[in-house]
């Protein structure tokens, strides 16, 4: 049976009404807990939603669609409303193992990974009609990470050794992009606002310290014409789950901080030199509202 977790609709009207017109709301993890917050102001208050893993807010950020996972070890597909925290099973996928979901551009459907007889296929639903359909097939291409591009004309993927471009036409590889290292299932790559870039993480075995159990994780920035891969994070910071801040050279991302040994969201501009700025401590898996979607 679905879990929901309400928050007094006046509580969320008084919160509401409080918050500056140039909020630019986003979703992030703290705990077990779905949260949202304003990005404008570091001070604002944690709305804790509901429990779950690997939110993604709407592009008008009224919702975030998040794994929702049950005793039996079952993960789908659900979304919660950011003004009321009810919660909805996205209806239409079939089978119970899905995780990771990202809004097109339009806010209209939902990709995500999709576990099928034996193997990983990367899918789509229209949460609104529950229509549903495989965008790749497993046996044809392994989608390890994907982004979907702000354009809305396909998405940017990796099979774990080389990224691709699946697009309405078919397949076409990103060139000079073999044997990249350190690539992992699952992970996060998310398409610039130019499209013709796009930030992804990979581990590095060169940072790995003496005490470390596996290599650290920094953001890569990639060149989607010639496949030119540049460092952004600095080292000695586990990064991951990059998320570009709409009309910035900027994005979010979530650090490891090993003397605290707690989670905490940066902020810094996709170059490299760059210093991260602390955003939020307790927190990852950084989302922010692109501000294109659709109203209802």
């Amino acid at each position: 049976m679905a879990r929901f977790l309400f928050i007094p609709l006046l509580a969320n009207l008084v919160l509401l009404s409080a918050t500056p017109a140039s909020a630019q709301v986003y979703a992030f993890q703290t705990g077990d807990h779905i949260a949202v917050a304003d990005l404008a102001d570091p001070q604002s208050p944690v709305r804790k939603l509901v429990e779950g893993t690997d939110p993604a807010i709407s592009p008008d950020g009224k919702e975030v669609a998040f794994t929702k996972s049950d005793p039996e070890g079952n993960r789908r597909i659900a979304i919660v409303d950011v003004a009321t925290a009810k919660v909805r099973l996205v209806a239409g996928i079939p089978g119970q193992n899905e995780f990771m979901p990202a809004w097109s551009v339009d806010g209209k459907r939902l990709s995500f990974h999709h576990f099928a007889e034996s193997d990983w296929e990367l899918a789509q639903v229209d949460p609104a009609e529950g229509t549903f359909q495989i965008l790749l097939k497993e046996g044809d291409r392994s989608a390890g990470a994907y982004g979907v591009f702000p354009n809305g004309n396909g998405w940017l993927c990796h099979d774990l050794d080389s990224f691709f471009l699946l697009k309405p036409g078919g397949i076409r590889e990103v060139p000079n992009s073999t044997d990249v290292r350190g690539l992992s299932m699952p992970s996060r790559i998310d398409v610039a606002p130019d499209c013709k870039r796009a930030l992804f993480e990979a581990s590095v075995e060169e940072d790995m310290g003496p005490d470390d159990e596996g290599p650290p994780t920094a953001i890569f920035l990639i060149d989607l014409a010639t496949g030119e891969r540049t460092r952004i994070t600095p080292k000695g910071l586990n990064a991951l789950y990059p998320s570009w801040l709409p009309g910035t050279e900027e994005f979010l991302f979530a650090g490891f901080d090993v003397k605290a040994m707690e989670d905490t969201i940066y902020r810094m501009k996709a170059a490299p030199g760059e210093t991260p700025v602390l955003v939020r401590k307790n927190a990852s898996w950084p989302s922010v509202a692109k501000g294109t979607g659709h109203s209802r």
